[in-house]
C-alpha cells in the first residue's frame, strides 16, 4: 500500500540528509509568533481540542474578511477534499491533468467517474475555456486548482467567473483550490471568494500549511455560504480533527503583520534568479506563478540530483504528464544558488 499511495514532495524520511526542494513551502519558515504560541500551549495536549475551532475560525474570519459562521477547519486542505466527495458521492466529476492528486484519490475512493481535461504542453499546460464547455448536466463535481499544481499558471478573474456560471447552468458544485493563491501578489484579484454570494454550490479549498510553514501540524479550511452543505461536508468530519496546537498555532499564524509582505517580496526576487538561472542552463519552463517552478530535463535528473544531495518533485506520477517534468520549489537564496551549482556541475559531467 506505501508504494500506491501519497507519493508527493517532502519525503524527507526516505530521503536523508538532503536539501528539500520537491515541497513548496515557505522559504521563510514558520513566523516566531507561530512558534511561541506553540511552545506556550503545550499543556492545552491535556484536554480536548474545541471541536468548532472558535478561536481559529475568529482568527481566519478577520484574515479571509469573511463570516466565521461560513468558515470550515479540517486537518488540512487532504480532508476537506475527502469529506467534500464523501458527503456528496458524485458519480461524474471533471478534473485537469496534471492537477493535485488527492482530487482524483477522494473521488475514486467514492465510486465517482472521473473525465480528465489533459493540459497540453503547447499551450504551456494551461486551461482553455474549452475546459469550462465540457462541463454539462451530468457532471457532478468539478475540482478546479489557481494556481494549478504542479505547473503553476494561474487564471484571472474572468476565466473563474466564466467556469462558475457555467457550473451554476449546470447545477454542479464546484470546489475551487486556492492553496498557493497566497504566493502570487494581488492574489485576491483572481479569487474566487467574491463570487460566493452569486453561487452557494460552491466551496473554496484553502490551507495554512504552505504560506505560513506549518506542514505538519495540518491546518486546512473552507469558505462557503452555503451553510446547508458546510454542515453535510462537517458530517464526514471526525470529532476533534483539528489538535489544540493546530487551532492555537493557526490563531497567531497572522500576528506578524508583515509576514505576507516579507514572503511575496523574497520569493519574487530568488525566483528571478532561478528563472534566469534555468534559462542559462537551457532548462524549458513552463507556467509558475506560485513559489514553485515546473520544467523539463531528462528521466534521470531527480536520481542524479538526489546522489548530489538535492531531492526534487518528479511529476511523472501526475495523470497526464510522462517521466521528464519537474517541479522546484522557491527556497532560501543559500539553497538555491546550492541548486544551481549543483545542476550546472551536472550538465558538465
Amino acid at each position: 500500500m506505501d508504494e500506491v499511495r501519497h507519493k508527493h514532495g517532502g519525503d524527507v524520511f526516505s530521503n536523508k540528509n538532503c536539501i528539500d526542494f520537491s515541497a513548496n513551502i515557505n522559504p521563510l519558515g514558520m513566523s516566531e509568533y507561530v512558534r511561541k504560541s506553540i511552545l506556550e500551549s503545550v499543556d492545552s495536549c491535556e484536554r480536548y481540542p474545541d471541536t468548532k475551532c472558535r478561536g481559529l475560525r475568529k482568527a481566519l474570519s478577520v484574515h479571509e474578511k469573511f463570516s466565521a459562521e461560513n468558515i470550515i477547519c479540517t486537518n488540512g486542505a487532504a480532508e476537506l477534499i475527502f469529506a467534500i466527495c464523501f458527503s456528496y458521492k458524485p458519480k461524474k466529476a471533471l478534473l485537469t491533468a496534471p492537477s493535485f492528486g488527492e482530487y482524483a484519490e477522494a473521488l475514486t475512493a467514492c465510486g465517482c467517474d472521473i473525465e480528465y481535461y489533459y493540459l497540453d504542453e503547447n499551450n504551456d499546460f494551461a486551461a482553455g475555456y474549452d475546459f469550462i464547455e465540457k462541463i454539462g448536466y451530468g457532471t457532478d463535481i468539478v475540482f478546479f486548482t489557481n494556481p494549478n499544481n504542479p505547473v503553476g499558471n494561474s487564471y484571472d478573474y474572468q476565466f473563474i467567473k466564466s467556469l462558475y456560471e457555467k457550473c451554476r447552468e449546470n447545477k454542479t458544485l464546484l470546489a475551487v483550490d486556492e492553496c498557493f493563491l497566497d504566493f502570487i501578489d494581488r492574489g485576491n484579484d483572481i479569487s474566487a471568494k467574491r463570487l460566493l454570494n452569486e453561487y452557494d454550490n460552491t466551496i473554496i479549498i484553502k490551507a495554512l500549511t504552505k504560506f505560513y510553514a506549518v506542514p505538519g501540524l495540518r491546518i486546512g479550511y473552507g469558505l462557503c455560504k452555503n451553510s446547508a452543505m458546510l454542515s453535510r461536508i462537517s458530517l464526514c468530519l471526525q470529532a476533534w480533527n483539528v489538535s489544540s496546537l493546530a487551532q492555537t498555532a493557526g490563531e497567531h499564524c497572522f500576528d506578524d503583520k508583515n509576514f505576507e509582505n516579507k514572503t511575496i517580496k523574497y520569493i519574487k526576487e530568488e525566483k528571478i534568479y532561478l528563472l534566469r538561472e534555468l534559462k542559462n542552463l537551457g532548462v524549458k519552463v513552463y507556467g509558475s506563478s506560485a513559489n514553485y517552478i515546473f520544467f523539463k530535463e531528462d528521466e534521470n535528473f531527480s536520481k542524479d540530483m538526489l546522489k548530489l544531495g538535492i531531492l526534487v518533485r518528479d511529476c511523472r506520477n501526475y495523470e497526464g504528464l510522462s517521466a521528464g517534468f519537474y517541479r522546484i520549489a522557491v527556497r532560501r537564496h543559500d539553497e538555491n544558488t546550492k541548486l544551481v551549482e549543483v545542476w550546472r556541475k551536472r550538465k558538465k559531467g
